[in-house]
């Protein structure tokens, strides 16, 4: 029986035709961008000078950066390197990171972002337009340069942690996966390198705590400016402005870099079996150092025998340093190939090992620095006066770092009032931090070893 014409109508209003959408258009970044060689090839050398010449106090930030930078040439590089510079407003931290900007092939620069930003689902952007404004994409196979990350450390709690877990994820270099009730499941897979430079000032204790609960993924350096003296903060006044000696490093780094890419079109594929195996110790031992000394530790309080209420540790979370170690490794790779090398050398690894010093908690950091400049050792009133603090406080972070496994506490007595003292003493796993080697490397003079008493003879 043949269906009436209105019937049909009915029938065919409740059909409906899916339309086809089209590929996501995703922006083509290749690992190795094709750059010209600028008018003027500019050598590591020269870069240096300049940057010596305008700012002294920024190079060796300034070397850190072109290092993380630089990863992106060798080719076995697939881990993405994250850095954040910290220090007090107005020390020189932009003015590092605005060396790098401007680079429309290598470099990416933002001042904000969110979690969403990554891979969005905005409700009011029609779902084939969204690949036109994701940020992974953007900044795949380039360095993406965060001027202020402090306005990020200080967001609320629950939007500070759905931004790190984020940024955790992207930071493996594998991509990020989205579901939404907007325009479903949205992702990106595969290899999405990328570099990323930022800025902040002093990192909350809070931030911390949340980054060891996530899994850390950022690199710190603490820049430590110089105090400048009045005649100092004169002779500026009298030279060349801030921003013009900021141009003439930002045009030495744009061609330095521009040479180096020219000059490896394909990349740089690393031989790792060359490398020296005394060079790959050392950066053992640093990834070995910063996994303990960033570890999470949670404290709760109770009351002792005698009825005084204490703190004891009730968990523990020390990382593996396997990722560290590799990172570490990528690190001082990109130092050799900016310096025009492709195997390792000792002037590549200082970098590891300040930031293996750096990339934790400020209070750790300041009494592991106290304890390698004291020859290994470090009493509670020295903690005191360091972190400006009570002996309660004091004799917490000493607690700390003992239960991190990377110092030990004994109780001396030296004749003086209130004593036995405690004394926090460096582990002698850790012992090469203090020896002449590693501080050859730091740039430090050997420490007296008359006066080093840190291990029993029977260690």
């Amino acid at each position: 029986m043949q269906m009436s014409n209105e019937r049909i109508k009915k029938e065919s209003r409740k059909v409906k035709v899916k339309s086809v959408e089209p590929p996501a258009v995703v922006p083509d970044n290749p690992r190795i961008a094709s750059i010209k060689p600028p008018d003027k090839p500019c050598a590591y050398d020269e870069w240096q000078a300049v940057i010596k010449a305008n700012f002294p106090d920024l190079l060796f930030s300034a070397e850190i950066c072109l290092s993380i930078i630089t990863q992106i040439l060798i080719t076995d590089v697939t881990n993405p390197f994250a850095l954040v510079l910290v220090d007090v407003p107005s020390a020189g931290k932009t003015i590092t990171l605005n060396f790098f900007a401007g680079l429309d092939s290598l470099t990416y620069a933002t001042d904000k972002f969110t979690p969403a930003s990554f891979v969005s689902n905005a409700a009011n952007v029609k779902k084939t337009e969204l690949s036109k404004v994701d940020l992974l994409p953007r900044i795949k196979n380039k360095g993406l340069i965060v001027r202020d990350f402090a306005t990020i450390f200080s967001k609320r709690e629950d939007d500070l942690n759905d931004l790190l877990g984020t940024l955790t994820r992207v930071l493996d270099g594998e991509g990020l996966n989205t579901d939404s009730g907007v325009h479903g499941k949205r992702h990106y897979d595969g290899d999405y390198l990328f570099m990323m430079l930022a800025a902040s000032t002093p990192v909350p204790l809070r931030v911390w705590k949340m980054m060891g609960s996530l899994g850390a993924r950022l690199f710190f350096l603490n820049m430590n400016s110089k105090d400048k003296s009045d005649d100092e903060l004169a002779n500026q006044l009298g030279s060349s402005t801030y921003k013009d000696k900021e141009n003439i490093c930002r045009e030495v780094t744009r061609r330095f870099l521009q040479t180096l890419w020219s000059q490896h079109p394909e990349g740089v594929a690393w031989n790792n079996q060359q490398d020296d195996y005394e060079l790959k110790i050392i950066i053992a031992k640093c990834a070995r150092l910063l996994a303990c000394l960033r570890g999470k530790v949670d404290t709760q309080n109770e009351y002792s025998e005698n009825g005084k209420l204490e703190s004891s540790h009730s968990s523990l979370i020390v990382e593996k340093p396997d990722r560290i170690n590799q990172l570490l490794y990528n690190l001082c790779r990109g130092h050799a190939v900016a310096c025009g090398h492709t195997q390792l050398g000792y002037d590549d690894i200082r970098y590891a090992v300040e930031l293996a010093i750096d990339s934790a908690q400020t209070t750790r950091t300041k009494v592991l620095r106290q304890l390698l400049d004291a020859g290994g050792e470090v009493s509670t009133p020295q903690v005191e006066a360091l972190l400006n603090c009570s002996k309660t406080t004091a004799l917490k972070e000493m607690k700390t770092l003992k239960v991190l496994g990377l110092c030990k506490t004994v109780q001396e007595n030296k004749g003086k009032v209130g004593e036995p003292e405690t004394i926090l003493k460096l582990n002698s796993d850790f012992k090469w931090f203090l020896s002449d080697e590693c501080r050859a490397i730091r740039g430090l003079e050997p420490i007296n070893k008359e006066n080093l008493t840190l291990w029993d003879a029977g260690e």
